[in-house]
């Protein structure tokens, strides 16, 4: 199988690229400064790829490289020009990552059937994305996966939660929390994402898929759970918000068995990172 990954130094990219070196699963990972598909005169260079690939697509601009138009354009140009330059018939299969932002606060129960109802640009931009895939690509030859917050080492996004705490902690500061810590998520460990789009490839999973633990916190419980795993003196710091605490559970009772996975609870998930620190 050619496997063609568009991602190259993110935070999945680097996790994806370690597990195909211990599968011994040979990938092309192509970065920006390879193939930068923002612009066309270099995305045409995917015109030299003329074999069949099953293709991986984790490439995004992520919320905080900004939340504007002009970055909504920028990601809808990568997935344009892929397909224009990347001919179908060399598609075999296409994974495209997508995220749970494709859903609004106001949906609280979700599940793999939930329909999509993004409130911000960034969610409008995946969404808008995977019907760009599902016009481009056969039903059966596509894979699309919608995790949640992802947690674990090497996170290049700073992303509110697991990641953020836990860099703040070993950078010596104050854990930060919003209000109270009182909104409800659920947090995905990297690995369990890594599994299931291994099995995704390995089997030719299509479908649309939540990919979550099954299990939501509250912010405040997280921070608990970090402090008894450290057994450190952690000062929090509460940022006054004028919202009411939102909630998000999903059900990945499908996924679960789609994908013969189960999910690491999260004690366990933090104190798997907070070892590899």
């Amino acid at each position: 199988m050619n496997i063609l990954v568009f991602g190259k130094n993110g935070f999945l990219a680097s996790k994806l690229k370690s597990n195909f070196h211990k599968k011994n699963i040979r990938a092309k990972f192509i970065g920006s400064n390879d193939i930068d598909l923002t612009k066309k005169n270099s995305a045409k260079k995917l015109k030299k790829y003329n074999k069949k690939y099953f293709i991986i697509f984790l490439s995004a601009l992520t919320p905080d490289k900004g939340k504007d138009e002009k970055t909504f354009l920028k990601n809808i140009l990568m997935i344009t020009n892929l397909f224009e330059y990347l001919s179908a018939k060399n598609i075999e299969h296409f994974l495209y990552i997508s995220s749970d932002a494709v859903y609004n606060l106001n949906q609280i129960r979700i599940n793999n059937y939930t329909t999509p109802s993004p409130s911000d640009l960034y969610g409008l931009m995946h969404l808008s994305r995977e019907n760009i895939c599902s016009f481009n690509i056969l039903k059966k030859n596509l894979t699309i996966l919608r995790p949640t917050i992802v947690y674990g080492k090497g996170d290049t996004h700073n992303s509110y939660g697991p990641n953020r705490f836990i860099g703040q902690l070993k950078n010596n500061q104050n854990i930060k929390i919003f209000g109270k810590g009182l909104d409800l998520r659920d947090h995905l460990y990297v690995n369990d994402l890594i599994k299931i789009i291994s099995k995704a490839i390995s089997k030719k999973i299509s479908g649309t898929y939540n990919v979550a633990s099954g299990n939501s916190y509250k912010f405040i419980e997280v921070v608990k759970k970090i402090r008894k795993l450290t057994k450190k003196k952690i000062n929090v710091e509460y940022i006054k918000v004028n919202n009411e605490p939102t909630k998000r559970y999903f059900n990945i009772s499908q996924t679960k068995k789609i994908f013969k996975i189960n999910f690491t609870n999260l004690s366990l998930g933090l104190k798997k990172y907070l070892n590899k620190l």
